[in-house]
C-alpha cells in the first residue's frame, strides 16, 4: 500500500518526492478524485496548504474510518474546519516578538530524524516562516516542537483513541520550508516513511505537552472593517473560496467577512452568479479550479459583469485577452538597506487606489501584464511593467487584474503590508460597486 500525496490538480510533483513516486511508495492524487474507496486502498495521506477543507468535509466520515482502520494523516496548514472529531480551529499568536518564534524541540520524532530543528527557525536570519500559531493539540497528543517561551504547539502527533494517527504541522508545507534549507528530500523521505506506518512516538513514551492556556496570547478574533451600506438594493460582491486555510481566513474571518455578499466554491458560480454581480477570484486559487469555469466567466463578462482577478491564480489561463509573464520572486529584496521593490501606484485617482501610497502595494513581485490598449494602468514596477490594471475595453464587461496576492499573506497571518492593502482595497472596491450601480441606473 502506498501513501497518497493530495494536490488540487495541475501541479508538478515536488522534486524531493519524485523518487518515492517512481518506486510506487507515493501516489499523487488530485483532491477531486479522492473517495473513501481510494482512501482505503492506501495506508497514509499527506495534505498541504492547497488542501480544500470545505470539500474534505463531505468526506469527513470516510477520513474518520480511514484513520480508524489504522491509516495515518500528515496535515500541513491551519485547521479551519472540523475535519475530525477532536480537532480544534487554528489559533494565531497575538503581536508576536522575535523571541516568540524560537523553535524548540520538545520530543524527538522520526519525521525530524537527521534534521537540526534549530536550523529551521530562520531563513536568511528572518524568523516566522516556520509557524505563527498552532492547531490546538487534542488530549493525548504529543507535542513535538513548540514556538517561544509560551510553548505554542506548532508540531504534534495524535494517536487517536479510535485508531490511526494524525500529525499536525501548523504552518505552510513543512517540506517546502525544508527545501528552502536544502533538506527537502530528507524531510519528504521522513514524512513518507511515517505516513506509511513507520516508527512514531506515543503518549506512553513522552510527557504530553499542552499549548499555553493564556487566552490573551492566542488570537481568537479581530475587529471587522465597517462595510455598512445604506438601505435598499445593492450590487453583490461574490468571492471564490477554494477551501484553503488562507482563503477561509481572508474571506470568513471577522476583519473582512462583512465586505462580501456571498463566498462560494468556484464550482458553484454557475448556480450563484448573475450579470449584475461582481466576481472576485481570490489570491492563489488553484488555476485548474478556474480553468474549469472559463466559459462561465466568459459569459459573465459578455453579459456586462465585472471580474476581479487577484494574484497567483494564473488569470491568463481562464480570462480572455490577458497576457501575463510570471517572474521568479525575490522574497528577500527588503533585507538590503535602502532597497526599493519599485512598485508604484500609477493611477492614485482611481477609486480602487483611494487612500493608498506606494508602500501599500509593496511586498512581492510575481509577474507583469501587457494590458490591451485603452485599459487603465493602476500599478507598475520600476521598469514600467504593469502589475494591476482596469480593463473596460476587451469585453462588454469589466476586468480588474493584478498579480498582487494580499489575501494569501493576510490569510496566512504573515506580511502586515498585505493587511494594510486589503484594509483599503476592499472598502474601496465596495465603494466602486456602489458608484458603478448609481451610474448604471442614471
Amino acid at each position: 500500500m502506498s501513501v497518497i500525496w493530495l494536490h488540487p490538480g495541475g501541479v508538478d510533483i515536488p522534486e524531493g518526492l519524485r523518487a518515492a513516486v517512481a518506486r510506487g511508495a507515493v501516489t499523487p492524487l488530485a483532491q477531486a478524485d479522492l473517495s473513501e474507496a481510494v482512501l482505503m486502498r492506501h495506508c497514509g495521506l499527506v495534505t498541504g496548504m492547497l488542501f480544500d477543507q470545505d470539500a474534505a468535509m463531505a468526506l469527513r466520515p470516510a477520513l474518520e474510518r480511514f484513520l480508524d482502520a489504522g491509516g495515518r494523516w500528515f496535515f500541513n496548514g491551519h485547521v479551519m474546519r472540523p475535519l475530525l472529531d477532536g480537532l480544534m480551529p487554528y489559533q494565531a499568536m497575538t503581536a508576536p516578538k522575535r523571541s516568540d518564534f524560537a523553535l524548540i524541540a520538545r520530543h524527538p520524532h522520526p519525521v525530524f530524524a537527521g534534521i537540526d530543528i534549530a536550523s529551521l527557525e530562520t531563513n536568511r536570519g528572518v524568523a516566522g516562516f516556520y509557524g505563527r500559531g498552532c492547531n490546538p493539540p487534542p488530549p493525548g497528543a504529543v507535542v513535538i516542537n513548540t514556538l517561544g517561551p509560551r510553548d505554542v504547539a506548532v508540531d504534534w502527533v495524535w494517536h487517536r483513541p479510535g485508531g490511526g494517527a494524525f500529525f499536525s504541522h501548523a504552518g505552510n508545507d513543512l517540506a517546502q520550508i525544508a527545501t528552502m534549507h536544502g533538506i527537502g528530500a530528507q524531510i519528504w523521505q521522513n514524512i513518507v516513511a511515517w505516513a506509511a506506518g513507520g516508527a512514531c512516538i506515543s503518549g506512553d513514551e513522552a510527557r504530553v505537552g499542552a499549548v499555553s492556556c493564556d487566552g490573551r496570547w492566542l488570537l481568537h478574533d479581530t475587529p471587522g472593517i465597517d462595510a455598512s451600506r445604506a438601505p435598499g438594493a445593492h450590487p453583490r460582491l461574490i468571492a471564490t473560496n477554494a477551501g484553503t486555510y488562507y482563503q477561509i481566513e481572508a474571506l470568513e474571518g471577522a476583519r473582512y467577512r462583512a465586505i462580501f455578499d456571498d463566498v462560494v466554491a468556484p464550482e458553484a458560480l454557475d448556480r450563484v452568479l448573475t450579470p449584475d454581480d461582481t466576481l472576485l477570484v481570490s489570491c492563489r486559487t488553484p488555476p485548474t479550479r478556474m480553468i474549469a469555469q472559463r466559459e462561465r466567466v466568459a459569459r459573465h463578462l459578455e453579459a456586462g459583469g465585472t471580474v476581479i482577478a487577484m494574484g497567483e491564480s494564473r488569470s491568463d489561463l481562464w480570462l480572455p485577452h490577458v497576457a501575463f509573464t510570471p517572474v521568479e520572486t525575490n522574497f528577500w529584496w527588503w533585507l538590503t538597506p535602502g532597497a526599493d521593490l519599485g512598485l508604484r501606484i500609477a493611477a492614485p485617482e482611481h477609486p480602487l487606489m483611494s487612500g493608498m501610497v506606494d508602500r501599500d502595494v509593496t511586498w512581492h513581485l510575481h509577474g507583469w501584464f501587457v494590458p490591451p490598449e485603452g485599459a487603465e494602468v493602476l500599478v507598475t514596477d520600476d521598469e514600467g511593467r504593469v502589475i494591476a490594471y482596469d480593463d473596460r475595453v476587451s469585453t462588454p464587461g469589466r476586468m480588474i487584474v493584478t498579480s498582487l496576492d494580499p489575501m494569501y499573506h493576510h490569510g496566512s497571518r504573515f506580511m502586515p503590508a498585505t493587511t494594510r492593502f486589503l484594509d483599503r482595497f476592499l472598502p474601496n472596491l465596495r465603494g466602486l460597486l456602489e458608484i458603478s450601480a448609481e451610474n448604471h441606473g442614471a
